[in-house]
């Protein structure tokens, strides 16, 4: 066995040129087949980046008018009505783990401006909040204070246990949240609990002048699911929604990217089979050439008592030291572009 592992590794130095490419070839299609798998895989997982750092999978929104009066509180498009019905419906839909609920509007004073989030306490809601404090502490469904901002602390000079005013309301701070270091549902000035939300939104003019928003009623919500039943929750509620839905995940973001298809999982794999059948009809056809040209130092080798199954095992050997040697290298050269590539 030694023996024909010495004499396979001296056929290799001894026709070198042809060991050279063939290795140059399966490295080659290594490094692609590596490459294009972790640049598709990190298309994939980027995707999922802006929407899973909200701790949801799917983030549901109306479109709506805008409003006759910029003034008060209003909701920014597009933010409109989704009923409470059509919540609990969402809810009921297979693949849907949990829902959380949210109100988002604008407060437009004369003297001030305002981006208000009331949200549920759930772990996509005040529960993720109470990990951004900074200062002060967290708040419940049932608190009567309300989360601020740090920039939005900074700017108007406000502390933990000052107000702060919402439409006619006044709520007092009892902490102060960086949202900026992970992803919320949306960035706003003022986080408070929904219930106050939802009775400030009911209560304001030009919001009952578009919608009859009820007091359990919002205008987001976040989905968790299933992920092998992503595309199915997805279809669903924007066929319960009707045309009006923006129904935002890690789909939609996929088809907003259709033109970057050398990125995409699918022709990544599509790309690397190519290059690896190539790679194999290149050394199979260099197999076959090098058998051709040995026809007579294989003769030479039965006429001394080699058998033609020792033969064919020595040249099964060759090519299997030049494959280790060439995927050995590509594996070398693929960590080395991943690495560089980030």
């Amino acid at each position: 066995m030694l023996d024909g592992i010495r004499y396979a590794f001296k056929e290799i130095l001894f026709r070198r040129g042809r060991s050279l490419v063939t290795a140059i070839s399966i490295a080659f299609a290594v490094l692609a087949a590596v490459a294009l798998t972790a640049l598709a895989t990190s298309y994939g997982n980027a995707l999922q980046v802006p929407i899973e750092t909200i701790g949801a999978d799917v983030v549901v929104q109306t479109q709506g008018d805008i409003p006759p009066k910029l003034q008060g509180i209003v909701f920014p498009h597009p933010n409109a009505l989704i009923p409470a019905g059509s919540v609990n419906q969402i809810r009921e839909m297979p693949g849907v783990i949990s829902v959380t609920r949210a109100v988002y509007m604008w407060d437009l004073e004369p003297n001030r401006y305002e981006s208000v989030l009331g949200i549920e306490n759930t772990d996509a809601g005040l529960i993720r909040l109470g990990r951004l404090l900074v200062a002060g502490k967290p708040i419940t469904a049932e608190s009567k204070a309300v989360l601020i901002d740090s920039d939005f602390a900074t700017n108007n000079h406000l502390k933990v246990g000052d107000d702060v005013k919402v439409g006619d309301e006044t709520f007092p701070v009892a902490g102060i949240v960086d949202a900026a270091r992970t992803g919320t549902v949306v960035r706003a000035d003022v986080y408070m609990p929904l219930a106050p939300a939802q009775a400030l939104a009911a209560a304001a003019p030009e919001v009952r002048a578009l919608y009859p928003f009820g007091p359990d009623d919002t205008n987001l919500a976040l989905v968790k699911t299933n992920r092998e039943q992503l595309e199915g929750v997805v279809r669903r509620i924007t066929g319960l929604l009707g045309k009006k839905a923006v129904v935002s995940s890690e789909l939609s973001m996929r088809q907003a990217l259709t033109g970057v298809l050398f990125l995409s999982p699918s022709m990544g794999w599509v790309i690397a089979a190519f290059i690896g059948i190539f790679a194999a009809a290149f050394v199979w056809r260099a197999t076959a050439t090098s058998v051709a040209e040995r026809r007579r130092e294989m003769a030479i080798l039965q006429a001394i008592g080699w058998s033609w199954r020792h033969i064919r095992e020595q040249v099964l050997v060759e090519n299997f030291a030049l494959a280790v040697i060439g995927t050995v290298a590509g594996l070398v050269l693929a960590l080395i572009a991943v690495m560089a590539l980030g």
